[in-house]
């Protein structure tokens, strides 16, 4: 390879691989946690589990649930995933192909029923840690595209493999066994980052791979319209064949008999695991029952299966024999066991959480060789700085995350059941909330070794706190769990003892690698480098009047903001009297917290900024209001799209949503023109 071609790929390896260091170290971080999400789930709730009775599922005694829910279910395809430690049973409602079928006002169309005592509960109505954290994993807090952030950062992470694989393959197995703990700093980051790489290379393009293929799946199936002529319902037939749907037939009054049908095919294929069911046509005289499931691991790897039932007759309508291997199917479910890792039981699981945690720790050996390799003195000052800061920025938001999972833990299982209404909003705000207040101390504390100690900290003794506040809260001690059976709650507790313990073994091997370097120093230098870049400037007596006028400038766009806020908020009940309903859907007269939230978030904050602006002149305020204003850029500009794309009609909304975003963005720009001239005032001083 030539040098040329060398550096090019170094050098791509290094920018590919920072720009998505932070984010790429959340999704594999929360995607470990992700793992054993239905485990958390029932670590939560702390009820007692009989996992046999469980998975034994009655589903003619879930369907009169449904209907004793006041559920016309007639025409309707439902979609039931089996119980697993929840001990719930997924339901989805697909509508109805009669027009004629009245939905009651409020009704979901996808809830859980108790395999115990077959009482439905909503979706969100127990909102679990678990399920947060896994949605964080593919970014699902944010709407619509945030699965495609998650995609597209997979795809770079894909690329920084192929480039790194590319750069070190000429030393990757000599490289291997290499490690040099007493040289340089920058030394001992890349012995760690290649060798640790190396064990995690497959796991890692794995991963990197599947995820491209399940977030970004819409762009995949753009090109295979052009092969089906744009026919998408053939497309997702060939590609999804359970989800074919059948023409409703007429009304039946016949007796629903259909848990006979598991027992059969499982008598039929020995060994095969049903994953879901879906009655076709409830009601119907055409009504089927299918099963889709697949074959022991130890007998057919990755053998997926389906039978469909004539419910009216019992004979069998289709089948597709799970130890017979079809492409197309088994591309799919490859993809996706590979990815859950739901092929090798526990074992596996507990396998592919270590890998996950070793992908972190190279994420974060590859930002500290970036920073080592970038602090140098030939570097010009402001450089220097700005590298400092990200990789202060970096590891403040990737390290806090442990802690504040544990704390979320502890608040999750507090949380008593009266409040599970509230649940999501008050465990969204202990999370993010508490997130961000963690990045920024330990972000302008400046100092990563002091963030690193302090996080492994911190995160050591909640992990140590959690069984226990479990066992005081609903009386899962260790020994209770053990002897009632309930593992996956002895999992859980089991776990954060293990990772706490590893956390105190990594503490007591913690030092400082190098002496800290005081910011005040820099600083200094930085004065210096402006002095000399900048003595127009320096002794510019009207500085600080051009400084006043921009605080100026930012109040009022501050303002401006928090009144666009406002109007649009009562352009919103413009349409009322045009005989448009703003009632919004399960309203119960009471404004829920989380909505509280998002206007003391927007309106509230922006006007707090106005305030601050014209009192406050500390470089931290700047900073906190540029971030603040980025984050609201973010937010308007999604905002403008999706009225666009959903309310082309409601022309002054967009309108005035679209003057916000100008506003936010003659904002962030003056902001970073406010943090310069701050900057070279203050050398003046």
């Amino acid at each position: 390879m030539s040098k040329r071609l060398y550096n090019v790929f170094f050098h791509t390896h290094t920018v590919s691989g920072i720009i998505i260091s932070a984010v790429l170290f959340v999704l594999f971080f929360c995607g470990a946690f992700a793992l054993i999400k239905d485990e958390i789930t029932a670590w939560e709730k702390g009820d007692p589990i009989d996992l046999e009775q469980a998975y034994d599922v009655d589903y003619e005694r879930a369907i009169a649930t449904m209907e004793k829910e006041g559920y016309d279910l007639y025409g309707r395809d439902i979609r039931m995933l089996l119980p697993d430690a929840k001990q719930q049973l997924y339901v989805l409602l697909s509508p109805s192909q009669d027009s004629t079928v009245v939905y009651k006002p409020g009704q979901k169309s996808y809830f859980f029923i108790n395999t115990l005592t077959y009482e439905k509960s909503e979706y969100y109505g127990f909102y679990s840690i678990g399920e947060l954290i896994y949605r964080l994993h593919f970014f699902s807090q944010i709407p619509t595209i945030g699965i495609y952030i998650a995609g597209f950062v997979a795809f770079f992470f894909l690329f920084a493999i192929v480039t790194g694989v590319i750069v070190h393959w000429k030393k990757i197995i000599s490289n291997f066994y290499v490690f040099r703990p007493k040289v340089k700093l920058k030394t001992v980051w890349t012995d760690a980052h290649t060798a640790l790489g190396m064990i995690g290379l497959p796991f890692q393009f794995i991963f990197a791979l599947t995820s491209c293929f399940l977030c970004l799946s819409a762009l995949v199936l753009i090109p295979a319209n052009y092969l089906y002529s744009g026919d998408q319902a053939k497309l997702l037939t060939d590609l999804r064949p359970m989800t074919q749907t059948y023409q409703l037939e007429g009304k039946t009054d016949r007796l629903l008999q259909i848990n006979q049908f598991i027992d059969q095919t499982q008598a039929k294929w020995p060994g095969f695991e049903p994953l879901q069911v879906y009655i076709k046509n409830y009601g119907a005289e055409n009504m089927k029952f299918q099963i889709d499931g697949k074959a022991n691991s130890k007998d057919k790897f990755m053998g997926t299966g389906r039978i469909v039932y004539e419910v009216s007759s019992g004979a069998i309508f289709s089948e597709k024999n799970p130890f017979e291997t079809s492409y197309l199917e088994s591309v799919e479910h490859t993809v996706r066991s590979l990815h859950f890792g739901d092929f090798g039981g526990f074992p596996l699981k507990i396998l592919y959480f270590i890998l996950a945690l070793v992908t972190c720790f190279v994420i974060i050996s590859g930002v500290l060789i970036w920073l080592e390799a970038r602090n140098k003195k030939v570097i010009p000052i402001h450089q220097r700085l700005f590298n400092r800061k990200v990789g202060h920025i970096y590891i403040a938001i990737c390290l806090s995350l442990y802690p504040i999972i544990a704390f979320s833990f502890i608040v999750a299982k507090a949380l008593p059941r009266s409040l599970d209404p509230e649940r999501q909003s008050i465990l969204y705000a202990v999370f993010f909330i508490g997130w961000l207040l963690a990045t920024l101390y330990f972000r302008f504390k400046r100092d990563n070794y002091f963030t690193t100690l302090w996080s492994l900290r911190l995160a050591a003794y909640l992990g140590l706190i959690i069984p226990v506040v479990n066992g005081l809260i609903s009386g899962n001690w260790l020994w209770v769990s053990y002897s009632n059976n309930a593992f996956p709650i002895l999992i859980i507790d089991l776990f954060w003892l293990a990772m706490a313990a590893m956390t105190f073994v990594v503490l007591k091997k913690l030092k400082r690698p190098v002496e800290k370097v005081e910011h005040k120093q820099l600083l200094q230098e930085l004065v210096t480098f402006y002095r000399q870049e900048y003595p127009e400037l320096i002794h510019n007596n009207s500085n600080l009047k051009t400084i006043e006028n921009m605080k100026s400038k930012i109040a009022f766009l501050w303002l401006f903001i928090a009144i666009g806020y406002i109007i649009h908020h009562i352009y919103g009940l413009f349409n009322v009297y045009y005989y448009e309903s703003v009632m919004m859907e399960g309203a119960t007269g009471i404004v829920p917290v989380d909505h509280h939230l998002w206007r003391i978030g927007l309106e509230g904050a922006s006007m707090l900024f106005c305030l601050f602006t014209l009192e406050i002149k500390a470089a931290w305020f700047r900073v906190t209001s540029i971030f603040w204003a980025v984050i609201l850029g973010l937010f308007n500009a999604y905002h403008v799209v999706t009225a666009i794309l959903h309310e082309a009609s409601n022309f002054s909304e967009i309108l005035i949503l679209g003057l916000m975003l100008v506003a936010n963005i003659v904002l962030v720009k003056t902001l970073l023109t406010w943090k310069k001239e701050g900057m070279i005032n203050t050398v003046s001083e």
